[in-house]
Formats: C-alpha cells, sequence, structure tokens
C-alpha cells in the first residue's frame, strides 16, 4: 500500500526477528526504513541522517525507550512512537506524561494484521508534527507579535517578532511572567482580557500601548485535552497608523479654522470692498469708472474663490464617508445657469433642448460642481463674448450632462492632468483648483467627468452620475437659449 508522500521511519528494538519483521511490513505499508539494535544506534544513526519518526521498544538495555525519547526530543525533535509490553499501563502513563507522540502494546502489533493500525498511528504523529512545524515557521515569519501564556500569567512560547522587538532569546521569556517582560498594568490588562476571551469561549480584541509603541490585540483561548487552558496573545503594531490618526484630527481642526475665516472673515470683507465700489462709482470720472468696475470684478472673482476653497474643505472633511441623496439635477443646471448669466454678463449662456426631470445621487455640493464647469468656461475663454452651451441625455442608468465652450480649447496631452490638484494652463487667472474640486465630488458620487473637443470649437466638459430616479416630466424648461 502506497503512503501519500514520503516517510522516513526509524526503527528501534534489541530483537533482531522484530525489527526485521516490523521493518518490512512498514517498507510494504510505503514507508522508508532504518533501524537500530539499541538507543546509542538509534542517536547515531539520527546523527548521520535524520527521519520522520522513531518506532522504539520500551525494553532495551543500557538505555529503555523513555530514555530513547528524551534524548531524541532534546536533540531531534521528531515524533515518537513507543511500543510497551502487555500490562505496561504505568509505562504507557509515564510516556504520555513525557510527551510521547504516540504508544502501542508491543504483542499487538506482532499480529500481522495490527501493522496497518502501526503504519496509520506513525501517518497521523507525522501529518501532526509537519502541520505544527508549518505553523511555527508561519508564527515566526508574521510580522505580529504572539504569545502563548498560562491563565496565571506564565509565558510558554512566543514567536520571533517578539525576541526580536525586545532584543532578547527565546529562553529568556519562556518560563517568565508576563508582567516582568512588560509594564505591570498592561500585563494585567491583557490576563484580564484573556480571561474574558476563556469565559467568553471566542477572541477578544483590544487596543493598548506600551511606551509610544500602540498594538491592536486579539486574545484567543487555547483549551487542550484534559481541560488544560491558555491564552494566545496576537499583537499587531499600529503606532503609524495612530500617528496618522493624530495628523488627521489636527489637518481635520485646521481645515474647521480655514473654513470658518472663508466663510466669515473674506467672505464679510469682499462684500465690504464691493459695497465701497459701489459707494464711490457715482463720483469717479470717466477714466475712473473702468477701475472701479475691475474692482467690482476681482471681487466677484474672489467672491467665487471663496466659495470654491469652502465646498473643497467640505469635500475633503466628507471624504471618508458622503451622505448621499437624490438631487434634482434640473433645478441644479438651471439655478447656476442663472447665476453664471448675472456674473457674466458679457457671456451667453444657452440650453440646447429640455433638461430632463431627474435626480441623481449626490448632495447639496452638486451645484459647486457645474458652477465651477461654467465659470471655468468663461474665465478660460479669450473671446470677448464667450459662449457656453448645456445639455443633458439619460440612459437606464445614467445622467449624463455637457458643459460646452467657444474657448481655446483643451490639449489632448493635458486632458488628464487638469485635474490635479493645482493644475492651471499658462496665463490663467485661476487657481486650478476648481477642475480639482470638481473632480473630487464626481468621484464620491460614483460617477466621473472627461474633457472633449467641442462642436463649438472649444472644450467640453462630460460629467456622468449615477441615477438616484426619475421624476415625471414637467414640460419644457424654465429657461431657453440667451
Amino acid at each position: 500500500m502506497d503512503r501519500a508522500g514520503s516517510i522516513d521511519v526509524l526503527v528501534v528494538d534489541d530483537s533482531d526477528f522484530f525489527l526485521d519483521v516490523t521493518a518490512d511490513k512498514l517498507a510494504e505499508h510505503g514507508f522508508e526504513t532504518r533501524t537500530a539494535t539499541d538507543a546509542d544506534g538509534a542517536l547515531s544513526a539520527l546523527e548521520h541522517r535524520g527521519v520522520d519518526c522513531v518506532v522504539s521498544d520500551y525494553q532495551m538495555p543500557a538505555m529503555d525507550g523513555l530514555e530513547l525519547y528524551e534524548r531524541v526530543d532534546e536533540r531531534f525533535g521528531v515524533p515518537f512512537v513507543l511500543l510497551t509490553g502487555e500490562g505496561d499501563e504505568a509505562v504507557a502513563s509515564e510516556a504520555i506524561s513525557a510527551g510521547v507522540d504516540d504508544y502501542l502494546r508491543k504483542e499487538a502489533v506482532v499480529d500481522a494484521e495490527q501493522f496497518e493500525l502501526l503504519a496509520n498511528r506513525i501517518e497521523n504523529v507525522v501529518s501532526q508534527y509537519r502541520t505544527s512545524r508549518k505553523y511555527e515557521r508561519l508564527l515566526d515569519n508574521t510580522p505580529d507579535e504572539i504569545a502563548e501564556v498560562g491563565t496565571d500569567g506564565e509565558i510558554l512560547a512566543v514567536n520571533d517578532a517578539i525576541t526580536t522587538a525586545l532584543n532578547v532569546d527565546h529562553g529568556d521569556l519562556i518560563g517568565e511572567q508576563l508582567s516582568e517582560i512588560f509594564p505591570r498594568e498592561v500585563a494585567a490588562n491583557r490576563l484580564e482580557q484573556g480571561r474574558r476571551a476563556l469565559t467568553a469561549g471566542s477572541a477578544v480584541t483590544f487596543q493598548d500601548n506600551i511606551g509610544v509603541r500602540h498594538f491592536h490585540n486579539i486574545a484567543v483561548p487555547l483549551v487542550e485535552g484534559g481541560g488544560h487552558e491558555t491564552i494566545q496573545f496576537i499583537s499587531r503594531e499600529i503606532t503609524q497608523q495612530k500617528h496618522h490618526e493624530r495628523e488627521l484630527e489636527t489637518k481635520t481642526e485646521e481645515l474647521a479654522v480655514i473654513n470658518r475665516i472663508v466663510r466669515h472673515d473674506i467672505n464679510n470683507d469682499v462684500q465690504l470692498l464691493m459695497a465701497w465700489a459701489d459707494g464711490v462709482a457715482s463720483s469717479v470720472d470717466e477714466d475712473g469708472v473702468e477701475y472701479v468696475q475691475r474692482i467690482q470684478d476681482t471681487c466677484d472673482h474672489i467672491a467665487e474663490l471663496t466659495a470654491i476653497a469652502r465646498d473643497f474643505v467640505e469635500s475633503l472633511e466628507d471624504e471618508e464617508s458622503v451622505d448621499m441623496e437624490p438631487v434634482a439635477l434640473d433645478a441644479v443646471l438651471e439655478s447656476e445657469v442663472e447665476k453664471k448669466r448675472d456674473t457674466f454678463a458679457d457671456a451667453t449662456f444657452r440650453v440646447d433642448g429640455d433638461l430632463p426631470s431627474m435626480s441623481v445621487r449626490a448632495n447639496e455640493l452638486l451645484a459647486s460642481v457645474f458652477g465651477n464647469l461654467l465659470s471655468n468656461a468663461v474665465r478660460h475663454n479669450d473671446a470677448s463674448e464667450p459662449t457656453v452651451e448645456v445639455r443633458a441625455e439619460t440612459d437606464a442608468s445614467t445622467a449624463r450632462v455637457v458643459v460646452a465652450d467657444d474657448g481655446p480649447g483643451v490639449p489632448e496631452d493635458r486632458r488628464d492632468e487638469i485635474f490635479g490638484k493645482g493644475e492651471m494652463g499658462p496665463e490663467s487667472p485661476g487657481t486650478g483648483i476648481g477642475l480639482y474640486l470638481v473632480h473630487t465630488l464626481v468621484e464620491q458620487y460614483g460617477g466621473s467627468v472627461r474633457v472633449e473637443d467641442a462642436d463649438l470649437g472649444g472644450a467640453q466638459f462630460v460629467v456622468e452620475l449615477p441615477i438616484h430616479e426619475r421624476k415625471a416630466h414637467d414640460g419644457e424648461s424654465v429657461f431657453g437659449s440667451s
């Protein structure tokens, strides 16, 4: 019978007859076998070539099977099956206490039909050993710090990550109390969490810190045969993550301050400038009118930039969890077009056809998306009287809005980069943050934005947004071309 995988077995017995029979039968069952007639011969054989398992008789001269097991376990650590005589219950009990992997009565094995049982026992202990070794290698290669601890706080096993972090050897930790290795309050808390895990019968997660190092911990209850309880602690260092969290909290607080400044201080000063410009407009000569108009235009631009900055800060604050709601697309477009008609008196804004009545998945900042695109179409236009055209269409799941202009267009090699933070064209009067805000918001909504050549001769920005729901059409748009 062939066994899955190669298993080398060393058979040890001072009886040549039993030695030969056992080796031959195991070979018939698919094992590679070697033999030794005493303990010294077995140890010498293991020195020259390792095996996967040792099968040894208990009663041998000079050194019995249990003494051989202790030597083999200390020096080679391979699975060990002990063959005991009939009535040797005390020996069997001692073997189990010593840690022998398995045992069988020798008289039972002599029966040819029982060799299958011995073969199965060997295969089982070797399989368990190999699985255990793989697990140990996994534990030693993981960056997580892993320790097995008794309920009294005694450290029973550790992986390489802990010894590396503490700069000690394994032997310096095994048998020590957890409170001798870690700060007393940390050790006490970990033991408390471990006992909670044992009581609950399931893993418990918690965080703590040792000095400046922060850890996310998992306490896993382990219950071995006979009800022996231990706790496995798996600790992953999250110091860098905590540092990033603190940085994020600081930046969020700073953004809130900037938002308040933009909302109130700067906007209030702009309103004062505009009021003063209106106040002196009737008191200046013809040459001064031009400068008053420039002041008013600049104030309009500053007001627009502060609105962009405000919306940009809000988009960053909401980036982690954007609350979506149905937003009426046609109402937003109509409102923004009317605003731009008032702001840019020399420009022509027209709507191509009816705007579809529907809701898209967005939030109140959707107005900023189209407001920025409409302003961008005018501010980056070199025509004396710019023309901007808006149209929209839908399919079963997507609303598509196009904002086109008759300006200079956007070169193909810049069509991706213009949505980057701080991008702006040569001699651009803007900061470039407007298109970055557009891109950020549209992505948060689960949509997309791109730029193409427009039929008007300039550029057209295409915004695609997921439809939330479609409304019944109310008739024609509330505004037509202008």
